[in-house]
């Protein structure tokens, strides 16, 4: 995980699509900013918006929740994975930076019905006791299929001071 933080900052060097969609979470009294390509389907959810590479075959999301619940909001993540067919594993927890913003990753490296697969829940602090988590699903052939994309996601995630 530390290689793919490491790597979508440095990522963070490549041009923007031209056809990009700008979002800000939670959409009231936003924290912080993130673009999504607008070839992906994207879908507002309860807490934020899920987005879907062309084909489906990579899932990102976006959520908000208050601190005080994070451990509801990862409840409801493991009862996703096993509604997905994503095999439960313990995750490695590792801690970071995201674009300078302090991170917890739970990244399981796991198998899905497709075969081996890595799943992560990237935790950010987001102010006013509140915590920003993104998901990011696929397997290593499908990310290195929409590495751009996916950098380009990752490094557009910035907080609103």
């Amino acid at each position: 995980m530390k290689k793919f933080l490491m790597g979508a900052v440095l990522a963070g060097l490549l041009a923007l699509p031209a056809e990009a969609r700008n979002f800000a979470v939670p959409e009231k009294d936003p924290s912080v900013t993130l673009i999504v390509p607008d070839t992906w389907k994207i879908e507002e959810i309860d807490f934020g918006y899920s987005a879907q590479s062309p084909g489906e075959d990579v899932f990102f999301s976006v959520e908000y929740a208050h601190a005080r619940d994070i451990e509801a909001m990862l409840d409801n993540n493991d009862k996703w994975m096993k509604q997905s067919g994503i095999k439960k594993v313990k995750p490695e927890k590792i801690a970071g930076k995201l674009n300078g913003i302090d991170a917890t990753v739970f990244q399981f490296n796991t198998t899905d019905e497709n075969g081996p697969t890595q799943v992560e829940f990237i935790l950010l602090p987001a102010g006013k006791e509140r915590t920003i988590m993104l998901t990011l699903w696929a397997s290593d052939g499908e990310r290195e299929k929409h590495k751009d994309a996916i950098d380009m996601m990752m490094n557009s995630v910035k907080p609103i001071q």
